[in-house]
């Protein structure tokens, strides 16, 4: 069994909003690595590709809030995010050949504990101080389009591994 992602204290940034994305973030992975390896490749494919399409959007919603505020740490979070968008096409890429393989499963580990280890705990975490710095009280941006994937879509999630 594949280790299960959550927001756990170690975790969390003192920002509601980046914590509530990184909830959301972790529980779709979550959900994508428990699908059945015999799930539809159809809706796993398409679950795995709102997983993605919510990273790129939270990505985006901190990238904003750093031009916005003048983040100091912005240039190397951006390459940070420039990396996993494009670790996060290769997974999807390998899953449109292979369905819900142990290897897409994998994949999607390895990229989300990387994230995990590093990127949350430090460069999030750091995102986090310049914003109560900056502004007392500041948030990122909830993308509109965030919420709508997530009302959408969460049906595939839930299809992908098998719940209702």
């Amino acid at each position: 069994m594949m280790r299960k992602f959550e927001l756990t204290p170690d975790l969390v940034t003192g920002v509601a909003d980046i914590d509530a994305q990184h909830r959301t973030l972790l529980d779709l992975a979550s959900r994508v690595i428990e699908a059945p390896e015999d799930a539809s490749p159809a809706i796993f494919h398409r679950a795995l590709s709102f997983l993605a399409n919510y990273i790129v959007d939270h990505f985006a919603a901190e990238e904003a809030v750093m031009e916005q505020t003048a983040d100091p740490g912005a240039r190397f979070h951006r390459e940070f995010h420039d990396r996993l968008r494009r670790e996060t096409a290769g997974i999807v890429a390998l899953a449109k050949q292979e369905g819900s393989s142990k290897k897409v499963k994998l994949a999607v580990q390895f990229m989300l504990e990387d994230w995990l280890i590093y990127h949350i705990r430090e460069t999030d975490r750091e995102l986090a101080n310049h914003l109560r710095n900056h502004s007392p009280g500041a948030t990122i941006l909830c993308l509109p389009v965030v919420r709508e994937r997530k009302t959408k879509d969460e049906t595939a999630i839930q299809a992908a591994v098998g719940r209702s």
